[in-house]
């Protein structure tokens, strides 16, 4: 690994854990600043902007724009809500997140997500017991967003603020870490050594795949 890439790294590690301690600390405050709740709705806006602009449609870009506009008209009430603004984002991608997974389940393995990115970083990914493992996979995955975006909504409504933002905006990123070296330890012990990709060419087939998918989604 260069210098240059260490540097990248260590400055992405700083500003992602500055990011996750800003969205901890607004989502329990009584009167967050207002750069908390920019910062919190950065991430929401920035992926509207990119879908509504590949999407090359006008009325998603016009719909975009408009709840832009809206959302700087009522600032201070969505300041006043930093809260839903962080619960709102984080419910929001697991569900999302799980089903644009749990939809490629219902047929053969081949046709899971994880399988597709999986055809991305090995020569054979076609092998049987390659795709049954993927298949799984992509279970594990589906279940796991599903599962955190249902223990959100019931700690948001029913449990301490405190405890909630801790899962949303501390815990959430460690679980998903987790995972990923979970999953990578698991893969090296039961597939051969030619299918064992570290975890961040794992990362990169998924932005692989997602840019594909953006390219081949325009008309």
């Amino acid at each position: 690994m260069s210098v240059g890439q260490v540097v990248r790294l260590v400055l992405g590690g700083g500003f992602g854990a500055a990011y996750l301690w800003v969205g901890y600390k607004a989502s329990i405050s009584a009167d967050p600043p207002l750069l908390s709740l920019i910062i919190g709705l950065a991430p929401l806006t920035l992926s509207a902007v990119g879908l509504a602009w590949h999407s090359r449609s006008l009325w998603w870009q016009a719909l975009c724009a408009l709840c832009i506009i809206v959302g700087a008209v009522e600032i201070n009430f969505l300041r006043a809500n930093t809260a839903w603004v962080y619960f709102i984002q984080h419910v929001g991608m697991h569900l999302l997140l799980g089903v644009m997974f749990g939809r490629t389940l219902g047929g053969t393995h081949a046709e899971a997500l994880c399988s597709r990115m999986a055809a991305l970083l090995y020569t054979d990914g076609t092998d049987p017991h390659l795709l049954r493992y993927t298949w799984n996979v992509t279970l594990t995955w589906t279940i796991y967003f599903f599962s955190c975006a249902s223990l959100s909504i019931i700690l948001f409504f029913l449990g301490p603020l405190a405890v909630w933002s801790f899962l949303a905006n501390l815990l959430t990123p460690v679980l998903i870490g987790l995972i990923f070296v979970v999953e990578f330890l698991i893969r090296i012990r039961v597939l051969p050594p030619e299918q064992h990709a570290s975890i961040a060419r794992t990362i990169q087939a998924y932005r692989e795949f997602s840019e594909r998918n953006k390219t081949s989604s325009r008309p």
